[in-house]
């Protein structure tokens, strides 16, 4: 799974600004908090922070080909209440994807999860912003987080205070989440819904006189299988597969979070300036 992370503004365009911090500064540091989260799961690249994607389009001088990518989110910090006293409540986090966007699971997720750490939750739009429209465009689903309001002195403190919690949760919206609990997640991030392949090799597992034959070939070179339940038999932790209804060893697997795969259709997309 490859996942793109670009710093909204930046190359000389510094965005948002108030009090609180400047908003090219902090799209920088909340892309590399969430890439050091996702890293450990995914192959995740960061659109280079040194220049801005959106006046990259415009020139025609994009840095990546979007469509190399499994999904791409574009983080800004938004702002127009100047809240620089504080009101005790929060304007809060949004998130923008394009119409043409079939399903917004992975970002009603993201702002759900953003939202339990204090901020109101100000929902999943629609607007064809020109970095995640060029995306969607090229087949990739994208969207662009908004994480608070940079002139709200109460969405300020709490981002301040929580910058590595918003990072974590945005990765676990996605799906990417560490190991340590059993039935639903595996060591790798893994979780029931999972689409797998099984690598040439590998053994059944379980309980059953099976345990320790090979899987037939048909069932792997690339075959997908979908993970129905997760748990540790005979010391290994291993999956069983819905299709199959066998148990094999979390670590004959390939894999990836099918969360993220809202299928690659190309898409023609009128888009806005953001």
């Amino acid at each position: 799974m490859k996942i793109l992370l670009i710093s909204g503004h930046g190359d000389g365009d510094p965005g948002a600004s108030s009090k609180f911090g400047v908003e090219a500064t902090e799209t920088v540091v909340m892309v590399q908090k969430i890439k050091e989260t996702l890293g450990n799961y995914a192959q995740v690249d960061l659109y280079p922070t040194n220049r801005n994607a959106f006046k990259d389009l415009g020139k025609g001088c994009c840095q990546v080909k979007f469509g190399d990518y499994d999904y791409v989110l574009e983080v800004h910090f938004n702002s127009c209440v100047n809240d620089l006293a504080g009101n005790g409540k929060t304007t809060g986090t949004e998130i923008y994807v394009t119409t043409a966007e079939k399903t917004v699971g992975v970002e009603t997720k993201i702002v759900e999860k953003i939202a339990a750490l204090g901020l109101k939750n100000r929902g999943v739009k629609r607007t064809n912003w020109r970095v995640i429209a060029r995306a969607k465009a090229s087949g990739t689903s994208s969207a662009l987080l908004e994480v608070c309001f940079i002139d709200d002195k109460d969405d300020m403190q709490i981002y301040t205070a929580k910058k590595d919690q918003i990072a974590a949760a945005v990765a676990t919206a996605i799906g990417l989440k560490k190991s340590g609990n059993s039935g639903n997640q595996g060591s790798k991030g893994i979780t029931v819904g999972s689409a797998v392949t099984i690598k040439d090799g590998a053994v059944y597992g379980g309980l059953s006189s099976a345990r320790g034959k090979t899987v037939p070939a048909a069932q792997r070179g690339g075959k997908k299988h979908t993970v129905d339940k997760i748990q540790v038999n005979n010391g290994v932790q291993e999956a069983r597969l819905k299709d199959i209804t066998s148990w094999v060893a979390v670590s004959s697997w390939d894999w990836e979070n099918i969360l993220l795969f809202r299928r690659r259709r190309p898409a023609i997309i009128i888009y806005s300036a953001k």
